[in-house]
């Protein structure tokens, strides 16, 4: 069978959209079901090349949660956010988890474009 760490998925990364730094790979997406203010959004486990801005309370569509705004390290676009603290205990999964907002973002490596 295929090994799953040489499988199709493996160096297929997203990249700002504006500056093309590396943000994120294609593995460390938990979902692609989250939405944020400019439309659909992605769940990372991990994402790189980002600042973190402080945390501030904020109430969304899943409850009150204490997020940061993260933006690209290269250009300063606000991308999403990270979730820092989940007062319901069934949000306590996106702790310390990335908000990428898919506007933001381009996938690399020659894969079809279409998210």
């Amino acid at each position: 069978g295929i090994n799953a760490e040489y499988g199709p998925n493996v160096n297929k990364i997203y990249c700002c959209v504006y500056c093309q730094a590396h943000l994120a790979f294609h593995n460390d997406i938990i979902s692609k079901s989250f939405h944020g203010s400019q439309g659909r959004a992605y769940l990372f486990n991990d994402v790189v090349n980002i600042k973190t801005g402080p945390a501030e309370e904020r109430i969304l569509l899943t409850g009150r949660h204490s997020v940061a705004d993260i933006s690209c390290a290269n250009c300063q676009t606000v991308l999403g956010w990270k979730y820092e603290f989940a007062f319901e205990r069934s949000q306590k999964y996106k702790e310390g988890k990335f908000i990428i907002e898919t506007v933001h973002m381009v996938k690399d490596n020659g894969w079809d474009l279409q998210f």
